[in-house]
């Protein structure tokens, strides 16, 4: 069992790190690897078929967690919705319009 944990927290720190360093298409690329680097060390620790794929489900679903966790941390504050209720410029604005 302490392995299944070792690899969600290996997952989540995979996302996490994608997040802070890539856009979403990287979720893609790294997605693939993770399930299968988690097939293999699940199936060397003698796994069940079905133990495994919800451990393996369960990686990847903290990969996308993670990656959108660091994502809103990251870019969250770009994000604002008060920008576009009042119709009035932020601070930042990007479209030089005067106040």
């Amino acid at each position: 069992m302490t392995i299944a944990i070792v690899l969600i927290v290996a997952s989540a720190l995979v996302g996490v790190a994608t997040g802070y360093v890539f856009r979403t298409w990287a979720l893609i690329v790294i997605s693939p690897p993770i399930a299968v680097l988690s097939a293999i060390i699940l199936r060397v620790y003698e796994f069940g078929m079905m133990a495994g794929v919800i451990i393996i489900a369960v990686c990847l679903a903290a990969t996308q967690l993670a990656y959108l966790a660091a994502s809103y941390l990251l870019y969250g504050r770009e994000a604002s919705s008060h920008d576009e209720v009042d119709g009035e410029p932020g601070e930042i604005s990007d479209q030089k319009i005067r106040r």
